[in-house]
């Protein structure tokens, strides 16, 4: 998430603010659902987005290290939502997966072990590594649904007859890298790679509930789905969607990997506690030394309005819904080097006596199981007839649950293409605005139709392709294009006078149609309008 913020935060003015490419106006009138909200929609000004943007990242540093841990999931959610509503145009996938991510990261449990929260209790339970609840069950068929519901979606010959799904993948040259390029090369191993990745999605989720054998065949099933992704990231670039869709993929990891696997990375030897149990000793006594006196500190006197380190039995206040304590042998926990501490009696995690297992409480397991139902709900619409009732429509778009999987489906397309936007100056000489939204305004002279060697190059990053991908090709975007002529003369004239003044440009792109069989590709140069800036 932080990285997500970090590559949207380089073009605040640009995407975000209503001297940008999108005005509020704009937005209102032509892209947003009226049930999605925006806290950016507050005001246009570039300071206030920067304000946004600065709570989102302060709010997922909270997550990353566990500090109050669900109010943090809580604002990441919220504010990402309103972040992606702000420019919809600028959303692919990945924002997707982390809506409905962060969606179902609020029913959980997600700072009960390895977080501030746990090392900020003066006397913390003895936890169990169990929790089951109808949101785990959401979390696991949500990211089951992305991949059940695109093969479904993947129904050209492509895909299911041919095995030329990837050969016209790796030719969108917008996307692809050098790698992706390289593999070119190889037509059978991209037949074989095709059916490949097609039946690892159809019948990949099955493994992750395999009732036999669970933890060997489901670790192997998630390694497969890693692969998936790391391989997509080293031959295309469609932005952090790899990322997001390999590591999302640690909820499926089994018990095993956790008690006997991570103990060694950690460096753990025979007998002694792991490195990364050191480091957390070391850093509860940090906690424990400075932070809770300085908490007690600040605390109103008599507890009014003050926060008691321990709150509750087990000590989880507000963040967890109310713990149990169950016996071990009851729940046939193993004893692990990462599950107990032996030797250290309380505020171990796991233990050999006792462990206080997280409950979810009747109406959080109600409300999510309503959700993931209509979840499911959601994504049948995307492949079938079925229709969802009018009135609980509106939940998807402002809740962020809105979905639909159809990457490359039903067939990847065949028709690639470059920007290309020929400016004329008062002075007479031409020159290529593309370099504009690349923050670069003081490009050669001249322009060029010929293909670039790197056509992902030519755009900043994929904010940038993204947008002007969708103001090209969406119908119901076309409106949106006077805004973007807009910005582009003034940015360009408010840095430049005189003979430079830029008085007129066409938006173009050269079209790219993929022969079969690797034959030669047809070139043919497409002028969409002209704009003139007075």
């Amino acid at each position: 998430m932080l990285l997500n913020l970090a590559g949207r935060a380089t073009d605040l003015s640009a995407h975000y603010s209503d001297e940008g490419v999108l005005p509020r106006a704009a937005l209102l009138t032509d892209v947003l659902d009226p049930w999605q909200f925006s806290l950016n929609l507050v005001s246009g000004e570039t300071i206030f987005q920067a304000l946004v943007f600065g709570v989102a990242a302060l709010a997922a540093l909270a997550l990353l290290l566990g500090y109050r841990t669900r109010l943090a999931t809580v604002l990441v959610w919220v504010m990402v939502i309103s972040i992606q509503a702000r420019n919809p145009l600028l959303s692919g996938s990945e924002s997707v997966l982390l809506d409905v991510l962060l969606f179902w990261g609020m029913f959980l449990p997600l700072g009960a072990c390895w977080s501030v929260d746990r090392a900020l209790k003066a006397a913390p339970p003895r936890l169990s590594m169990r929790f089951l609840s109808f949101a785990t069950a959401g979390l696991f068929m949500q990211i089951a649904f992305m991949y059940w519901f695109t093969a479904i979606l993947k129904s050209g010959r492509e895909w299911r007859v041919d095995g030329t799904a990837l050969y016209y993948a790796l030719n969108y040259d917008q996307y692809v890298r050098p790698f992706g390029a390289y593999l070119l090369q190889f037509p059978e191993l991209l037949k074989v790679l095709t059916f490949a990745t097609l039946g690892l999605e159809a019948f990949g989720p099955f493994l992750l509930f395999f009732p036999f054998f669970t933890a060997p065949v489901r670790t192997g099933a998630v390694v497969a789905f890693m692969s998936l992704h790391f391989g997509i990231w080293l031959t295309m670039n469609i932005g952090m969607f790899p990322w997001v869709g390999a590591f999302c993929m640690v909820c499926f990891l089994p018990a095993w990997f956790w008690d006997k696997i991570v103990p060694r990375i950690c460096g753990a030897l025979p007998g002694q506690p792991t490195n990364a149990r050191r480091y957390l000793r070391r850093a509860r006594g940090v906690v424990r030394t400075h932070l809770l006196p300085l908490r007690a500190t600040l605390s109103l006197p008599g507890g009014a309005g003050g926060r008691s380190s321990t709150v509750g039995s087990a000590g989880y206040g507000d963040d967890y819904d109310q713990p149990e304590t169950t016996p071990l042998a009851k729940q046939g926990e193993p004893r692990s080097a990462m599950m107990s501490e032996r030797g250290t009696g309380r505020g171990g995690v796991g233990g050999s006596e006792s462990a206080t297992m997280l409950r979810s409480s009747l109406a959080t397991n109600l409300l999510a199981a309503f959700f993931l139902l209509y979840v499911f709900c959601w994504n049948l619409t995307t492949v079938t007839s079925f229709t969802m009732p009018e009135r609980l429509v509106p939940l998807a778009y402002s809740l962020g649950l809105w979905q639909e999987w159809g990457m490359f489906a039903p067939s990847p397309t065949k028709y690639g293409y470059w920007h290309v936007i020929p400016g004329t100056l008062r002075g007479g000489q031409q020159v290529d605005l593309m370099a504009v939204t690349r923050d670069d305004f003081y490009p050669r002279e001249g322009v060029s139709w010929e293909k670039p060697d790197y056509v992902r190059g030519i755009y900043k990053n994929a904010q940038w392709q993204g947008y002007l991908e969708n103001i090209v090709k969406v119908e119901e975007y076309v409106n949106l294009r006077r805004d973007f002529n807009r910005y582009v003369c003034q940015e360009w004239n408010a840095r430049h006078a005189g003979d430079e003044q830029l008085m007129s440009f066409q938006m173009a792109y050269v079209l790219e149609e993929t022969q079969p069989d690797y034959q030669p590709p047809t070139l043919s140069k497409v002028v969409l309008w002209e704009h003139s800036c007075s």
